[in-house]
């Protein structure tokens, strides 16, 4: 992949690395700022029992384009303030920029809401970096407002999700385009299908696939 962020050995799991020719090849290429409301994805595919690789699927976001930034919106368990440090490391690692925010108790579970925190961010990035798409990983319907402002600012909104599960109708409608998450998967491992039987390629990257950080 070309850009700011570029896999390791060929490997999912993406490492942050710098290129002097970066700034240009940048330059014929369209700028895509990632953001990642990782409760609803993570969920998504837990519940669909898809492994989740964090930095394979940034890296197909922003496959033939230039990644200025991505952020991901973690939720903290108050009942667990350190159980999600090394989710978090990895998350930097890979090249996120992780906005972080201990949730509140509500029953026997916690509420932690990132709507504002991650629409201000949006609009923040319209204002300064101006990029020519943005991408969010999210399904949530109470972004529709946001996502037709930022259209409205001549931006490409693309919603990344799996339909009929974590992406609401309204919120598919809305966007500039849909990137469905389900083609991704089967894309992934068809692909791990003719890697060949070895130690070295094969088994790591389905152990990789299969023992992605949620």
């Amino acid at each position: 992949m070309e850009g700011g962020i570029s896999t390791k050995d060929g490997l999912p799991g993406m490492v942050k690395t710098t290129d002097q020719s970066t700034s240009k090849r940048s330059t014929n290429m369209e700028r895509i700022v990632v953001f990642n409301d990782h409760a609803n994805i993570a969920a998504a595919f837990q519940q669909l029992g898809y492994p989740l690789d964090q930095g394979d699927l940034l890296e197909y976001l922003a496959e033939g384009r230039f990644l200025v930034e991505a952020h991901t919106f973690v939720p903290i368990d108050p009942r667990d303030p350190s159980g999600r440090d090394a989710l978090v490391e990895d998350l930097w690692n890979i090249g996120y920029l992780v906005h972080s925010k201990i949730g509140t108790i509500a029953g026997d579970s916690y509420r932690c809401d990132f709507d504002v925190e991650l629409t201000l961010e949006m609009m923040r990035t319209a204002e300064i970096v101006k990029p020519d798409i943005i991408v969010l990983l999210s399904g949530d319907k109470d972004f529709v407002p946001a996502i037709l402002e930022l259209r409205r600012r001549g931006i490409r909104v693309e919603i990344a999700g799996f339909p009929g599960h974590n992406a609401a109708r309204e919120v598919m409608l809305k966007g500039s385009g849909f990137i469905d998450l389900d083609r991704y998967r089967q894309q992934r491992w068809e692909a791990l299908e003719t890697l060949p039987e070895s130690p070295t390629q094969a088994s790591t990257v389905k152990a990789a696939l299969e023992a992605g950080p949620l």
